[in-house]
């Protein structure tokens, strides 16, 4: 099923009992977040107790905006155990997006050349993006009442179309969205109208125009040294927010020290 306006063009199959791949997990682990196709997210952190890995902060969830690699790989453990029981629909969901509107809402910069497959990597506002995508298919899935949805989802810029793979399931120990004794699978149009409608919504609400931080402006120096990046080092405003709070545990230490 798709749908389409000349902004946003959603699609989505499920897949139940195999009737779309033998499994999901390899679809998530393997496809959605594969190293050629996707980057980390400048919001992601790189932890201190342990070295970076290749797809370190490239998924992200209904919940949250960068996931590590272990994160990504046991949530699809998840979502595998779930489909393997035969009767739960796996939604696959594609976004994608017009250039024009891509500058439009302030995801990509004005007179971004787009000449050849992968030239949106690094010039693209991954945050909002991915923020815009949670907003939206959280709608999508109240409106089809899921009781516990579940989202891996990872933006995409290895071809001439900026677009994030999802994969949505529902976690809950049972489901309201019946067909018989399975999930149903078919997702209504009205619930993918919300869906595409949330994801403008909140990508017209957040635009500024004046500073998109794309990877290429953040971390230039970065992409210079690395042919293939996998992990983005702290950006300016990562360190300072991380002065902010060691300035208020300082503040706090030495009121503790006064009473």
């Amino acid at each position: 099923m798709a749908k389409r306006t000349k902004d946003i063009v959603v699609k989505t199959q499920f897949n139940i009992n195999g009737s779309r791949g033998k499994s999901v997990k390899s679809f998530i682990s393997g496809y959605v977040t594969r190293d050629a196709a996707t980057d980390a997210s400048v919001s992601w952190v790189p932890p201190t107790d342990r070295p970076p890995v290749h797809g370190d902060g490239v998924a992200f969830t209904l919940d949250a905006t960068a996931i590590s690699r272990d994160e990504t790989l046991a949530l699809a453990d998840r979502a595998e155990e779930l489909f393997q029981k035969g009767d739960r629909a796996i939604q696959q969901m594609v976004f994608s997006f017009s250039p024009e509107y891509l500058t439009e809402s302030g995801i990509v910069p004005e007179g971004t050349d787009v000449l050849q497959k992968g030239a949106y990597r690094y010039q693209y506002d991954d945050v909002r993006l991915r923020h815009a995508v949670q907003a939206g298919v959280q709608a999508m899935c109240e409106h089809e009442k899921y009781c516990n949805p579940q989202m891996a989802a990872a933006i995409q810029s290895d071809t001439m179309h900026l677009h994030v793979h999802a994969v949505v399931w529902e976690d809950g120990m049972s489901y309201s969205r019946k067909r018989g004794r399975e999930e149903k699978g078919v997702l209504k149009g009205s619930s993918l109208n919300k869906c595409s409608s949330q994801i403008k919504r909140s990508l017209e609400s957040t635009k500024d125009l004046s500073c998109i931080p794309v990877q290429q402006y953040l971390t230039p120096y970065y992409l210079k040294e690395e042919e293939e990046p996998f992990f983005v080092q702290e950006p300016e405003f990562v360190n300072e927010y991380q002065k902010i709070l060691e300035e208020m545990r300082k503040q706090t230490a030495v009121q503790e020290m006064q009473l």
